[in-house]
């Protein structure tokens, strides 16, 4: 007997041990937050902040320590967009960052390699995430050389698949945006055929009928010049709203309506039949501002200039997978280039085409280390070329950089006489402004008060006026709205040691050939920690669409509409934590659960068997 009641003891232990084996495994200690997470928040944006500060709840509510910081945009990009080479993947307690709230206005074309492939990490590429997959950078490349549309777009969707599944980022939302203005200046159309990508294009606006006025007064949130206003060195959105009005491109998409590229430093352009070599024709007879003939030596200095490491180009890496090197650009003559490209790009004259053209004679003499502090680019003092005197950049376009008046943060231009294309504007009746200013005026609630007493003329999008509509009255305000190509998201650093590599999950700990997976599940777990469809509501008026991956919009061409967005479902965000070993009190989903305790399971399955043949031989024996 005594014998008997050791042996179903032995057995009982042990049973209870195995059962007990993955909780030992994965405890988490009662109070302790799983892991940190420090969420940058740049800039002044009054929503970003507030849908920022809601994420934030939501992250702490379940155990995360997520941590909100504010900063300037000079110190994000320091950190995360371009940061020096040996800062690269840094967590943000190291000097990097963990996650960024982020808004991008994106292109009309369905081309993720600039974002996300390999190639492209910082600092002279714009993959801040730094995300490195290879199924990422093979269906990036097979986009970017498919020449055949259809075919393209089934990679698109493909592609937009792997992202929503691996979340380098956590999209949150798709735009609808507003621009407020003056009705007695200036006409409506224009500005729902004028947005990101061909923003401002104030040589597009129409004025008032009626109306006298030749000055027009732009506010926007942020400052320009914030990178600077040479087009080679900047990537805000702020500083394109005043150097897009100074430079030209060899192609631009007239407008967002039919979105065609149609040319314009060029007059025309083909390719071979290699679907590599294209030969562009320039325009004849257009004069930098300074009346300095505009040539194909200016078209190759400038992608020359771009892939220069000494340059440091934020797209430098992108034009230079394109183009390959400056030895690829051939000046035939002095209005005909020819680009042989390594590999065909289905979006050269969309992306390539459409870049800014800088001034040969004017930067070539200027040591790389000094243009990022050169007048041409900051704007402050002046600098002389041959006997024109400039006070910031030269271009061909519309308008001519005037000043910077540091007290009003005001950019001036004024408009060009000698703009190639100054007929056919002005007959189409456009191109009537005189004087253009671009200033910062931070606070949506100012910026109201300053087009109600008629200081400014027009309110950028990136105010968020949809939640104060009702403010806006006429005859002195107005307003236009449109379904935009902008972002919204919270980017990961895809070298942090939880939710990019996962080597500090607790699964990633235990089994280092799970750890990307671990990670993965982290990634999912706070995308579905975000109320997409609360923000849109309570933050922003309902104008907007809950995001579903970056930069494939509902916009543009091959947007898969099966997928739809992570939905806010808390649960479920705990069972994938749990899924990357952290103990939240729900279990992980089927799949993972079975995965990570399948082997437990079946040696307790073994067990109970051996008990129950030890019972019945006992009984057997009794």
């Amino acid at each position: 007997m005594l014998s008997k009641t050791k042996t179903l003891a032995l057995c009982s232990l042990l049973l209870l041990s195995l059962l007990a084996l993955p909780c030992i495994t994965f405890v988490q200690s009662q109070g302790q937050p799983y892991f940190k997470i420090t969420l940058i928040v740049p800039g002044a944006n009054p929503a970003r902040k507030q849908w920022a500060q809601i994420i934030e709840n939501s992250l702490d509510a379940v155990g995360i320590d997520a941590v909100r910081v504010e900063l300037d945009w000079g110190t994000v990009y320091d950190r995360a967009l371009t940061p020096p080479a040996d800062m690269v993947g840094k967590t943000y307690d190291e000097g990097g960052f963990d996650a960024l709230f982020i808004g991008y206005a994106m292109g009309i074309d369905p081309d993720p390699f600039g974002l996300y492939d390999s190639s492209q990490f910082p600092p002279s590429g714009q993959n801040y995430y730094l995300w490195n997959n290879s199924e990422n950078d093979r269906l990036c490349r097979l986009i970017k050389e498919t020449v055949d549309e259809n075919k393209r777009l089934e990679y698109v969707k493909q592609w937009q698949k792997l992202a929503y599944d691996e979340v380098p980022s956590a999209t949150i939302l798709y735009t609808r945006e507003v621009v407020g203005f003056d009705p007695t200046a200036l006409q409506k159309e224009p500005f729902l055929a004028y947005h990101y990508p061909a923003w401002p294009r104030v040589k597009n606006w129409k004025l008032a009928a009626g109306s006298t006025q030749t000055t027009i007064v732009v506010a926007q949130t942020g400052p320009a010049p914030e990178e600077g206003l040479n087009p080679l060195l900047t990537t805000s959105y702020y500083d394109l709203t005043v150097y897009d009005n100074i430079f030209d491109s060899l192609a631009e998409r007239w407008d967002l309506i039919d979105m065609e590229m149609v040319p314009a430093l060029a007059t025309s352009w083909e390719v071979a039949s290699d679907q590599k070599t294209w030969t562009v024709h320039l325009r004849q007879g257009v004069k930098w501002h300074d009346g300095v003939e505009f040539t194909a030596d200016d078209v190759k200095f400038t992608f020359e200039s771009a892939m220069d490491p000494e340059i440091a180009s934020p797209t430098g890496a992108f034009i230079q997978e394109i183009i390959g090197s400056a030895d690829n650009i051939e000046v035939v003559d002095p209005y005909t280039v020819v680009f042989r490209l390594p590999k065909p790009y289905a979006y050269f004259v969309e992306s390539i085409l459409a870049s800014a053209i800088i001034p040969k004679h004017v930067l070539e003499n200027v040591p790389p280390s000094e243009w990022a502090s050169h007048p041409f680019n900051t704007a402050a003092g002046s600098y002389t070329v041959g006997s024109y005197t400039a006070y910031g950049p030269i271009g061909t376009g519309p308008y001519v950089y005037a000043a910077y008046d540091p007290t009003t943060t005001a950019n001036i231009m004024t408009k060009n006489p000698n703009y190639w294309n100054k007929a056919a504007l002005e007959a189409a009746g456009t191109f009537q402004i005189e004087t253009l200013y671009v200033q910062c005026i931070e606070s949506s609630d100012a910026a109201i008060s300053a087009l109600k007493s008629g200081e400014v003329d027009v309110l950028d999008s990136q105010y968020h006026l949809e939640t104060k509509l009702a403010s806006i009255e006429k005859p002195w305000g107005d307003y236009a709205e449109y379904d935009a190509f902008g972002v919204q998201e919270l980017g990961f650093n895809m070298q942090h040691p939880v939710f990019g590599t996962g080597v500090d999950t607790p699964l990633g700990k235990k089994d280092p050939s799970r750890a990307a997976e671990a990670a993965r599940y982290v990634r999912q777990a706070i995308s579905h920690l975000i109320p997409r469809e609360d923000i849109i509501n309570t933050i922003l008026n309902g104008y907007g669409t809950p995001g579903v991956t970056t930069p494939i919009t509902t916009l543009t061409a091959g947007f898969d509409t099966s997928l739809k967005p992570y939905e806010y479902n808390v649960e479920l965000a705990k069972s994938l934590l749990a899924a990357a070993g952290y103990e939240t009190g729900v279990p992980p989903p089927a799949g993972d659960f079975l995965q990570q305790y399948g082997l437990y399971i079946a040696v307790v399955v073994v067990v109970v068997v051996i008990i129950v043949v030890a019972v019945l031989a006992l009984r057997k024996k009794r």
